[in-house]
This record gives structure tokens, C-alpha cells and sequence, in this order.
């Protein structure tokens, strides 16, 4: 009788022992694995302040609502991240904030690149994913056509409370809209010729995501400018003409 006890005894002790490794594997056997492709951007080469392999995204994971991983640079994810078998994930990555995308690295800002991706975990199975980023601001810039005879010009540029002044035909300004919305841009602009006489104008113009918006500076014999709004990857022109007061 006390042989048996002690049997007994034994396999007790040994199912204890089990127990932790049984549910180890239990628990492996309810994880997939996320191997996510650095972000693509698309192809608006025209917008780009950066290389695209200088851009380190950030990259988050959500489920349902739910934060399962937060904000996290792209170049510091070594391998692949376990996440739970389920479905209803959310790959979102931005090439910079918002506030960065107005005063990063000057204040003109950068182009901001965004991007979201759903995908579902199988256990005991990696999971590809790769997020195409698309560009979430509008950009605006200044140039001069041939006919624009003043020495010299300056336009400000105002959306939202945020104005930039423009000086050159080289600088390019970045305005946060959100998706799917515009917002309207107001345009001062005063030019003086060699004589120093000066002319002047103003005009507005809607920003949209995605967009580039030219306003191009022209004169002519009557001294006026002409406004070219150049909008999407087609860059249709439509012209209106500013007339300047003397």
C-alpha cells in the first residue's frame, strides 16, 4: 500500500511539473509572427526633400481600436515581431508628424508621408506586410516665368495661421490638410521693377492633399501677373490673371 502511495505520489509531482511546459506551448501555439517591409512612398518625385532611403518612418500596430505596439522607428525593429493570432490588425506609418511636416528642417517644411496597412496573424506563421505610403500635405511653391520683368518679389503665403514668405523660385512650402478636405490659401504679393516701381496683388487658392500647387509669376506691357495653379500628378493649369496696383 505504501508503494502505491508513493507512485502516486510521483505522477502527481510529475503532471505538476508538465503543467508550465504544456502551457508554454499552448501558448506559442496562439502567436504568429510580423515581418514588415520597410514603407514604400510613392512616386512624386517633384515634392521630395529627402532620399528615399534616408526616410526612417515610424510604425505603429493597433487591433480593434487597440494599441498593441506603439509609435516605433522603423530602423530600430530588429526581426520579426510576435503578435497574437487574430485579425483585424493595423500597420500605420508616417514618415514625420505633422508639426515636423511644417517646421522640418526649415520653415517650409517636408513632405509627410503616411500609409495604412490591415493584415491578420495565423499562428505559427510570419505574416509579409508592406505598407505604400502616400503624401499626406499639400505643397505650394513660387516661380517666375520669362516674361516677369520685376528685379525683385516677395509672396506671403497664408493657410490656417501659418505664413511663409517666398523670395526665390527655389523654396517650397508644405501645408498640413486633412484627407479627403482642402483648405484655402491666401497670397500677397508685392514686386518692384529696376525704377523701383512696385506692383502688387493678392489672390487665394485651395490646397488639397497630395498636391502641388505652382503659382507662377508673369507681366506683361499692361503689368500684370498671371496666376498658373497647377493641381495633381496631371498638372493641369488653370490660369487666372492678378492685375498689380501701382
Amino acid at each position: 500500500m505504501k508503494k502505491t502511495y508513493y507512485h502516486i505520489l510521483l505522477l502527481c509531482m510529475m503532471a505538476l511539473c508538465l503543467l508550465p511546459s504544456c502551457s508554454g506551448n499552448a501558448d506559442m501555439d496562439r502567436y504568429g509572427w510580423l515581418q514588415i517591409a520597410k514603407p514604400l512612398s510613392d512616386t512624386l518625385l517633384h515634392t521630395r526633400a529627402v532620399a528615399e532611403d534616408e526616410i526612417d518612418y515610424m510604425v505603429s500596430i493597433t487591433q480593434g481600436g487597440e494599441t498593441v505596439m506603439s509609435p516605433t522607428r522603423f530602423s530600430t525593429i530588429d526581426g520579426s515581431i510576435p503578435l497574437s493570432a487574430g485579425t483585424g490588425y493595423t500597420l500605420f506609418a508616417e514618415s514625420c508628424s505633422p508639426d515636423e511636416a511644417e517646421s522640418v528642417p526649415t520653415v517650409y517644411g517636408q513632405p509627410r508621408y503616411v500609409g495604412i496597412e490591415g493584415f491578420d496573424i495565423i499562428a505559427n506563421q510570419p505574416t509579409d506586410v508592406t505598407v505604400h505610403c502616400a503624401m499626406a500635405n499639400a505643397a505650394f511653391k513660387v516661380q517666375k516665368d520669362a516674361s516677369f520683368y520685376y528685379t525683385s518679389f516677395t509672396v506671403t503665403a497664408s493657410c490656417n495661421g501659418r505664413s511663409l514668405s517666398f523670395t526665390n523660385d527655389e523654396d517650397m512650402g508644405y501645408f498640413n490638410v486633412a484627407a479627403g478636405e482642402t483648405a484655402t490659401l491666401h497670397y500677397e504679393i508685392v514686386a518692384t521693377d529696376a525704377e523701383g516701381n512696385t506692383g502688387r496683388g493678392s489672390g487665394s487658392l485651395l490646397l488639397k492633399p497630395r498636391n502641388l500647387s505652382k503659382l507662377t509669376l508673369k507681366a506683361n506691357a499692361s503689368g500684370s501677373i498671371a496666376l498658373s495653379i497647377n493641381y495633381d500628378e496631371t498638372f493641369t493649369p488653370y490660369v487666372t490673371e492678378i492685375v498689380l496696383e501701382d
